[in-house]
């Protein structure tokens, strides 16, 4: 087990969650689910300014308001005003909860397999526990931790990988030999979907989601050769358009995702140090 603890607020699902910190890491940590979030839920990961929830078709993207989270933080630790040179924490009174503005989108793999398997790997040796309430059968222990989650076949002979590089979260489509790139449709409901220099932008009440542009390439005897590949948005579904590629090769599309994010680490970020 790991050997702090610490207590975070959940911003979608309205729970205090006992879990546990480590040192800041490069890549997410994806936790599986048995039971101590919605049944739609498979993996849960945590940024800086909010969480990431896996499910069978898609994903779903809770993002907080980082100037709230920052006064937050100021107001749990206790930071006197002289301690703060930014002003949006100076201004939270210190005799009221500071209240964080959130924002949830989902994004809907449209026409994907309806019994698709997540496959985790790169597991960590560590575990969490989540006791939450006074209900047992909302508790839940030994809840493996990955750093990387692919689901099989999302579409006829694509596979879908979420990992992180770099502090970006990274989702690859992999299209085998066989597969269809055309077939990829991600339906955005809740943010404005717009292409900005090549990039994807998903516009929400607390900032703005950056997609890179999507870097593509075929790989046939271990060689990478890039592709040509555009994101294209009609009525907030985004498909990929992709220049010549061998079908006979394997295709990945390698988007990166950027949230908002503001220094300090993730035990900061929530305020909570427990004892």
């Amino acid at each position: 087990m790991r050997k702090l603890t610490l207590i975070f607020l959940n911003a979608l699902v309205g729970l205090v969650l006992m879990a546990v910190p480590v040192v800041v890491q490069a890549q997410m940590e994806f936790v599986q689910n048995k039971g101590q979030w919605h049944s739609n839920i498979q993996y849960k990961g945590d940024f800086k300014t909010g969480a990431f929830f896996l499910e069978d078709k898609g994903f779903t993207v809770v993002l907080n308001n980082a100037e709230d989270i920052q006064r937050f933080s100021a107001t749990i630790h206790g930071h006197g005003e002289s301690d703060h040179k930014d002003a949006a924490a100076k201004s939270a009174p210190r005799d009221e909860s500071p209240i964080i503005h959130s924002f949830a989108y989902k994004v809907k793999f449209l026409g994907a397999s309806s019994n698709v398997v997540p496959q985790p790997d790169k597991k960590l040796p560590t575990y969490n526990n989540y006791y939450i309430g006074n209900d047992p059968t909302k508790w839940a222990s030994d809840c493996n931790v990955h750093t990387a989650i692919t689901y099989k076949n999302i579409y006829p002979n694509i596979d879908i990988r979420y990992y992180s590089d770099q502090g970006k979260l990274k989702y690859d489509f992999i299209v085998r030999p066989g597969g269809n790139p055309d077939y990829i449709a991600m339906q955005y409901d809740g943010p404005q979907v717009s292409i900005k220099d090549k990039e994807l932008i998903i516009s929400t009440s607390v900032g703005e989601v950056k997609e890179l542009y999507p870097y593509t390439y075929q790989s046939e005897t271990g060689k990478r050769q890039e592709v040509d590949c555009k994101f294209v948005v009609k009525n907030n579904v985004v498909t990929f358009k992709l220049g010549n590629y061998d079908p006979k090769a394997t295709v990945v599309i390698d988007p990166s995702i950027i949230f908002s994010t503001f220094t300090g680490s993730t035990v900061d970020n929530w305020g909570y140090t427990a004892t």
